[in-house]
């Protein structure tokens, strides 16, 4: 029964569907190794809960939901006290109740994103289970956890995360309806579908529609479309919109409502959403294969059988090809890309990579993927000894699991591909993001104000400001534009944060600190190799300052 708890075994890890013949892939994963690698995955996830949030959008999350914590209004969207007018209120509300129920700390903003992106990993088990048997759905679900999107999602958390985990949860029980008719199942897809679109607007009904309509479409279940309880979605999802439109209606008019359903995403189509930027239709070409990391020999290898398969019309279920390929062509056709926009699809991505490691494994796959995992550990042991040595434990343990590795690849091709990438997710959130966020300039000097009570009226941002020196200052930094609206606020016991052009504009005009500290600046969020390159770090380093009067 699908009552049963994940992953015990159930009547629906046989396929629904027999897949076609096949060579079956020697490496098993038993149920004893896969709740074993499960509990890595949380490992992972746990050593990055606590890391300082990223600049921009986290931050700035962050703030806004803390800003929420004993409001009364949680409707109406602010930031900086002005009216907020971009993205959907889930997260806001989620990491708001999180911090109500835990405090405000970097883990507990991230916590309800992060349950979500395991609420992901538990649909994307239930739904290859469904048509691919428990084999296939242990392996997809183990890529997709351990894959380098994943530890950038539950890390850098924004809207996407909550997004990914909504859509192929509504996807799962939208194929397990169209397959057994359950009414749980129905009214959770609507549910879903709601969660997606109260994460990242229409795209959470637009990538679960066209994964389950490119099924019904190919594999001919028009008896799904005369069902007449299809139609209890409707008024499911609207009753989860209606609190977020009433909001947008009443703090924007219709202009907030339209913004919401059209302009946010399909004006990014059109043009008519004002982000814009210069990138191409090939964008997520390069994106893909990184963000699959290590798998991505098998993703692109099983989406080249799977869109076979769907020429040929004997795949068990399409909606992991339709999804998958839609949902990539239409965001990259948008004005304005950025890379976590392609989250949301990664999970049906896995699961053709999880059909090609047991149905299409070939030798020279074998030997390739063996060369990207001697790769990744190789670069991770250069990061960990070279670019940032400070401390051996990381190098040693990677050292030290050599052997094992070894050891698995010879029994366990899949095992041993997936604890390289827990141990380098590991050694990265407890070891290189802990030193590479050092040099996030804002949340350091947000952290030092906060320390020392420096509220409003004592502490000021000169031309330089950000979402974390607001969220880690405990509020807004007023802003001053130049030396002569600083003139006015300069008294003992107030603290501007500047740059190095205004800090020398302030000296100028006779205001030297009684004291001053020094922060270096990097953009951590966009990581270059220039700043895992030791000789080349002071480079690209800005310089930030606290001048305390």
């Amino acid at each position: 029964m699908l009552r049963r708890p994940w992953p015990e075994r159930h009547h629906l890890n046989k396929p629904l569907l027999s897949p076609s013949p096949s060579r079956l892939s020697d490496s098993t994963v038993t149920e004893r190794a896969f709740r074993l690698a499960l509990s890595g995955i949380v490992l992972v996830a746990v050593a990055g809960a606590g890391l300082d949030l990223m600049e921009v959008d986290a931050a700035q999350y962050a703030s806004m939901s803390r800003d929420m914590v004993g409001s009364a209004d949680w409707t109406h969207l602010y930031h900086r006290g002005q009216d907020y007018l971009d993205k959907p209120p889930l997260l806001f509300w989620t990491a708001a109740l999180s911090y109500e129920l835990f405090g405000v700390a970097n883990w507990s903003y991230k916590l309800p994103s992060i349950l979500f992106a395991f609420l992901g990993m538990f649909s994307l088990y239930r739904f290859t289970a469904l048509y691919h048997g428990t084999d296939i759905a242990r392996t997809t679900t183990l890529m997709f956890g351990s894959s380098a999107a994943f530890l950038l999602m539950t890390n850098d958390v924004r809207c996407d995360t909550i997004l990914t985990g909504s859509v192929i949860t509504a996807i799962w029980l939208g194929m397990a309806w169209i397959e057994q008719r359950r009414w749980w199942q129905l009214i959770g897809c609507g549910v879903a579908i709601g969660a997606g679109m109260l994460a990242k607007g229409p795209m959470g009904l637009m990538a679960p529609g066209l994964a389950i309509g490119g099924h019904v479409l190919l594999a001919r279940r028009w008896d799904v479309l005369r069902d007449p309880r299809i139609l209890v979605l409707l008024p499911v999802i609207a009753l989860l919109l209606f609190p977020m439109c009433l909001g947008l209606y009443e703090q924007h008019g219709a202009h907030g409502v339209r913004f919401y359903f059209w302009e946010q995403s399909f004006g990014r189509l059109t043009g008519e959403n004002r982000w814009k930027d210069d990138s191409t239709p090939f964008f997520f070409t390069h994106e893909l294969p990184w963000q699959v990391l290590p798998w991505t020999p098998f993703v692109l290898v099983g989406l080249w059988y799977s869109v076979l398969g769907a020429m040929r019309r004997n795949l068990s279920e399409y909606a992991s090809l339709s999804g998958a390929l839609l949902v990539f062509i239409a965001i990259s056709f948008s004005q304005f890309k950025l890379p976590h926009y392609l989250y949301v699809a990664l999970p049906l991505f896995m699961i053709m990579g999880g059909l090609a490691f047991h149905r299409h494994m070939r030798p020279w796959l074998r030997v390739l993927d063996r060369w990207v995992i001697v790769l990744l550990w190789g670069v991770a042991m250069l990061i960990t000894a070279w670019s940032f040595p400070d401390g051996r434990w990381p190098f040693v343990v990677l050292l030290v699991l050599v052997p094992l590795v070894l050891l698995l690849l010879r029994t366990q091709r899949l095992l041993a591909t997936f604890w390289v990438m827990v141990t380098i997710g590991c050694t990265i959130n407890a070891h290189i993001y802990p030193q590479l966020l050092r040099y996030q300039a804002n949340a350091q000097a947000g952290k030092w104000a906060a320390e020392r009570g420096l509220g409003k009226g004592r502490f000021y941002g000169m031309q330089v400001s950000g979402t974390a020196l607001d969220l880690y200052a405990g509020h807004a930094v007023q802003w001053l534009s130049d030396v002569q609206e600083a003139r006015p606020v300069i008294a003992p016991g107030v603290v501007i944060y500047t740059d190095p052009v205004h800090r020398a504009r302030l000296i100028e005009a006779g205001f030297a600190p009684v004291k001053e500290i020094e922060l270096p600046d990097y953009r951590v969020q966009l990581l270059g190799i220039e700043m895992l390159l030791p000789a080349e770090r002071a480079r690209v380093l800005e310089k930030r300052y606290l001048m305390c009067f």
